[in-house]
């Protein structure tokens, strides 16, 4: 089909010549895609809001010899909140670009489509703590492509254990681990039992029902843990504290 209509949040923009910009998109339907908005960012284009980094909505896309072009799009939110705090911005900037590398051309991503939006309307309308939405939009990822850290059972001899007997969580192998635990316990990390009941929890309710307080977010392990399985730490990582 020569004309594409999609759902779309773009995930990144590159400013080429000297008003058009290459964007990333993701759509549920066709995954990720770059496409060119030619003129959108001269002052009186319709498509300027639309080639801004978060920008949602439903873009209209022409396409010729393998090449996508913006050609319009009806914006639904642009989530502005998040341009007016530097903090939100840093947290949402992460998310995004976690996004990017995790998305692939062409394959539906309704799922991470969904998980992506709703994180960013978190972060910009519901006043939620920015660590503790990013440190739930990492772990449900992880759910979502098959990377579900185990936090019930030793990741290394599968014995069952309650949280308050989990002192150290295995990047590598992708759970916690019980400190009597038989094998070498090489490459393992602290981990508290308050943050493991937070991934338990989360996974089990989402974030917005979670009774666990934010502080208890195990922030800088989950970007540790994605980044690993990404093999690659996003540019906007240097930006979380």
């Amino acid at each position: 089909m020569p004309t594409i209509k999609t759902q779309a949040v773009i995930l990144k923009k590159t400013d080429w010549r000297d008003n058009d910009r290459i964007l990333t998109l993701l759509s549920p339907s066709h995954g990720r895609m770059e496409a060119l908005c030619r003129g959108c960012r001269r002052t009186k284009s319709p498509l300027l809001a639309a080639s801004e980094n978060f920008a949602l909505g439903e873009y209209v896309l022409f396409s010729s010899n393998g090449r996508l072009t913006v050609t319009g799009c009806m914006l639904a939110d642009s989530f502005y909140p998040l341009r007016q705090d530097y903090d939100l911005l840093k947290y949402a900037s992460y998310i995004l670009s976690v996004s990017e590398i995790v998305s692939r051309d062409g394959e539906p991503a309704l799922e991470l489509f969904t998980l992506l939006t709703r994180s960013l309307s978190r972060l910009a309308y519901k006043n939620m703590e920015p660590r503790s939405v990013t440190g739930a939009f990492l772990l449900l990822l992880a759910a979502l492509e098959g990377w579900r850290p185990r936090l019930s059972h030793c990741v290394l001899c599968g014995k069952s254990f309650e949280p308050a007997g989990l002192p150290l969580f295995s990047i590598a192998e992708g759970g916690a681990v019980c400190r009597s635990c038989p094998r070498p316990l090489t490459g393992v990390i602290p981990v508290s039992p308050r943050e493991i009941i937070w991934m338990k929890d989360v996974l089990l309710v989402g974030i917005e029902k979670t009774a666990c307080p934010p502080e208890d977010t195990p922030l800088r392990l989950l970007m540790s843990y994605i980044e690993s399985r990404l093999e690659r730490r996003p540019p906007a990582a240097k930006l979380i504290p």
